[in-house]
């Protein structure tokens, strides 16, 4: 798993978005021809993809890590996993990012998110755990790789969940700064319509 080439990180055959609508609401987007807020749902996710047939390029291009990567089973799909993984390859050495977009203290509690945190640790990936923040905020992660991951691997499943549930702490107790967008004109934003007409 650490060393790699790029074709190894391009859509895996048969596996589609399905219902999966996670990145349509987890992610901020700051580019010229498309902006969002992380953890505001894109206007056009309306039980899926509504302009699926007009993809911008941003959206037709993007993959998840559990589109990209065959480590990761059915199981790791975002909206049932509660994980948005990213998968990047930086010097020919895979990196992750376990992103926790539902519930973190019980996903990382879980003998499969253990495993395989164990497991990457073990074949060498750089493998970070992340929080998406709150809406309007940057998130957060940190490097989970580390020599105690290591070490509690060789231990337990009972060692990693331990370390990893500090890890979450940690992250938890950051303050997410602000995300300031700097482009403007195409706000995929969704934004509710409340009382009085105003809009959040």
């Amino acid at each position: 798993m650490d060393r790699m080439t790029a074709d190894a990180l391009t859509a895996l055959a048969g596996r589609n978005c399905g219902d999966c609508t996670v990145c349509c609401t987890v992610m901020a987007i700051d580019k010229p021809d498309i902006q969002k807020e992380a953890g505001v749902t894109c206007r056009y996710c309306r039980g899926g993809c509504s302009i699926q047939d007009h993809w911008p390029p941003l959206c037709r291009d993007y993959f998840c890590g559990w589109r990209r990567l065959k480590i990761m089973d059915d199981g790791w799909r975002p909206d049932r996993s509660g994980v948005l993984a990213e998968a990047e390859l930086q010097a020919g050495v895979l990196q992750i990012s376990l992103v926790l977009v539902a519930n973190p203290l019980k996903t990382v509690r879980q003998p499969w998110f253990a495993d395989f945190a164990a497991h990457c640790t073990r074949s060498g990936v750089k493998l970070f755990l992340g929080l998406p923040g709150p809406p309007g905020h940057q998130g957060a992660s940190l490097l989970i790789s580390t020599r105690q991951m290591w070490e509690a691997a060789g231990i337990s499943r009972a060692a990693v969940k331990t370390l990893l549930e500090a890890e979450l702490k940690r992250l938890q107790a950051y303050e997410f700064p602000l995300r300031i967008i700097r482009n403007a004109g195409h706000d995929f934003g969704l934004r509710e319509i409340v009382p009085g007409g105003a809009q959040d």
